[in-house]
């Protein structure tokens, strides 16, 4: 133990107050980002958004402190992520201001009082991490300084074009159906050795039509029928074929209903192709099917969500070469008292 912290730990003993209320002060600022303190309650809710983001990102199911991102170590990402966002925090108030915009009357209690309940929800564990209700404001009023000033600029921005929005979703999404086949009766019973193998054969068959052209929504009804007569299962035809299929569109950002494996197999083949995986509990075939039938359909189901990404993501852009000159002069000192590895997780 520090030789400080100790004689720290004998004097509240000695004093009868206990740890607790005899803390060591923790630095009050972590840095500064172009002449502008960021406080230690900021940084951390910063912090804990960057190290959420990358518990979804990091490699083979690691632990952020144990696993990388994209070939750099986790918890280096969750630090330069942080930074990234603390420069954006800075120049979000400084555009606001630029703007002319104001968060004040109506809008700023209904901000204060959303930021209340928000933190109110999971109150505890923010506080285990260092984040009080008061800094938690701090950081929802200016995300929502953020959302009014990308509102502003999204008014007067360029429309996308109809192709533009097409040729973005058809290289960021990837739509799939999907087939379980039935491997048990209508009480749960699971098919004999001879009964899977029968339907595993199905599957490959099924598979193998797909592939030389044929639709999942054209062909599973016939194999479904087969299935449940090799497994003893009642087929309705209203019923039985919509509750084994399911299709869904997988993105950059998140795979669905989808494994990573099925998504990448699938991601890299044509409108058309079709997968097969027999190692599960149930045969399951994949499909990847067209984002959507034609322009007409696109335009009004797709488009306005479409060119809202599209805005969203040239918005954050405009942001980050705003920000990407500011100086951040951190607390070498801070920085480690703040360190990842403290993070603590939702109970």
């Amino acid at each position: 133990m520090n030789l400080k912290r100790w004689t720290a730990a004998v004097l509240c003993a000695a004093l009868g107050l206990g740890l607790s209320a005899c803390t060591l002060k923790t630095p009050a600022n972590v840095m500064t980002v172009d002449g502008v303190q960021v406080p230690a309650g900021v940084y951390l809710m910063y912090q804990l958004n960057a190290y959420t983001e990358a518990e979804s990102l990091v490699e083979d199911g690691a632990a952020v402190q144990d696993g990388q991102i994209e070939g750099q170590d986790a918890v280096d990402w969750v630090h330069e992520k942080t930074v990234e966002d603390l420069r954006r925090w800075v120049w979000i108030d400084r555009e606001f201001e630029a703007q002319g915009l104001k968060l004040e009357g109506d809008g700023l209690t209904q901000a204060q009082s959303q930021a209340a309940s928000n933190y109110e929800a999971t109150a505890d564990w923010y506080a285990d991490n260092g984040i009080g209700a008061a800094s938690y404001e701090t950081f929802y009023l200016t995300e929502t300084k953020y959302q009014m000033l990308y509102e502003a600029w999204a008014e007067t921005a360029h429309k996308i074009s109809l192709e533009d929005a097409e040729a973005y979703m058809d290289e960021h999404y990837v739509n799939i159906s999907s087939l379980v086949l039935p491997v048990s009766d209508d009480e749960g019973n699971q098919a004999t050795d001879e009964a899977r193998n029968q339907i595993d054969t199905y599957a490959r068959e099924l598979t193998d039509a797909l592939n030389a052209g044929g639709t999942l929504s054209e062909l599973a009804g016939e194999t479904v029928k087969k299935a449940c007569e090799a497994v003893g299962r009642t087929y309705d035809e209203e019923s039985t074929l919509s509750s084994l299929m399911m299709t869904g569109f997988a993105s950059d950002d998140s795979n669905g209903y989808f494994s990573e494996e099925v998504v990448q197999a699938l991601r890299d083949q044509d409108v058309g192709y079709a997968m097969l995986q027999t190692e599960l509990s149930a045969p399951v075939i994949y499909q990847r099917v067209a984002n959507y039938a034609d322009d007409e359909e696109f335009e009004s189901m797709y488009y306005v969500q479409i060119e809202n990404l599209m805005k969203q993501e040239q918005y954050q852009q405009l942001a980050a070469e705003g920000s990407s000159g500011y100086a951040v002069e951190e607390d070498a000192s801070a920085v480690k008292t703040y360190a990842v590895k403290n993070i603590k997780e939702m109970e």
